[in-house]
């Protein structure tokens, strides 16, 4: 008993006739008639009889139909998963991301993403780049979003995705307004809201300013660079951020200036070493990486 001999017998069964049968399956009718033969020799009993012209089930063909039906739908039931699964991955994604990302153009990614899957279980977790990669090498998300890579990270893959010149931050109408470009002396004495040490951006920023130590003030730093243009609308510093993030909060009275020498802001995709991407996983990768690149083409150098 094979599965071409059932298929044919069901067809047979639903369509009452074996040239109905065959066509349905695409088929000629001498093929169905010999598949159903087979079929009673296999089974022991027989499955058909003709009364008055017509083709009816034996009782112990339309026994063993009731089991035929069974399984095929379970075979359905395979057939509109796999379905589901090809449309939409397994169904979640769990995504890790540093808060400039997290808090600024990720919003507007994973709004396009529910668009195309929108039955998607999508949760986003925030945390510094190091958190990041770890959660990507343990399998706890599925992708990763970062600020900065290093030796200390093992466990992933990674690609960087975006590449972006910082910009210096000032209150509307601040005397740097007047400049088309900062520079690090252009800030002696100005209130400098730092990110926290443990950032990798807030090393770059810092190398900037080395051997001027007189420049800046430091009296005030937060983890996330969101919170620095916050504070800086609200004429409490200055600071140098990603143009991206800035860009997020102009509507709350911020400017910015290209900043010299550039400090370079990168974004890059961590996914797990030893793990295939998901199909959610791989169009999220893709979605990320073309709308990071949209926008940053105005500040492309």
């Amino acid at each position: 008993m094979n599965f071409k001999q059932v298929e044919a017998f069901r067809a047979v069964m639903l369509s009452g006739s074996m040239t109905a049968a065959a066509e349905s399956l695409h088929t000629s009718q001498p093929n169905i008639s010999r598949l159903i033969a087979q079929l009673e020799r296999a089974s022991g009993f027989k499955l058909f009889e003709r009364v008055g012209g017509r083709l009816l089930p034996t009782d112990e063909g339309a026994a063993l139909f009731v089991d035929v039906e069974r399984a095929f739908v379970g075979l359905q039931s395979l057939e509109h998963s796999a379905q589901n699964i090809r449309r939409g991955g397994t169904g979640q994604l769990r995504i890790a991301a540093v808060p400039s990302l997290s808090l600024t153009l990720l919003p507007r990614v994973i709004q396009r993403f529910r668009q195309e899957n929108p039955e998607a279980a999508i949760s986003i977790h925030t945390n510094d780049s190091p958190m990041v990669a770890h959660w990507a090498a343990s399998q706890f998300c599925h992708v990763g979003l970062a600020s900065y890579v290093g030796d200390d990270m093992p466990g992933v893959r990674t690609r960087k995705i975006c590449d972006v010149p910082g910009v210096c931050v000032f209150p509307k109408g601040h005397r740097l307004s007047a400049l088309a470009a900062v520079k690090p002396e252009d800030l002696y004495g100005e209130e400098f809201i730092s990110l926290s040490l443990n950032d990798g951006s807030r090393t770059r920023v810092d190398r900037a300013f080395a051997g001027d130590k007189e420049h800046r003030k430091l009296n005030l730093e937060t983890p996330y660079a969101a919170t620095v243009c916050s504070l800086v609308a609200l004429g409490l510093g200055v600071s140098i951020v990603s143009p991206m993030v800035a860009q997020e909060y102009l509507h709350m009275g911020i400017e910015t200036r290209p900043f010299a020498p550039q400090i370079r802001f990168s974004t890059y995709l961590l996914l797990p070493e030893d793990r295939p991407q998901s199909v959610l996983s791989q169009r999220f990768s893709v979605l990320i990486e073309e709308m990071l690149t949209e926008a940053s083409k105005a500040w492309q150098v």
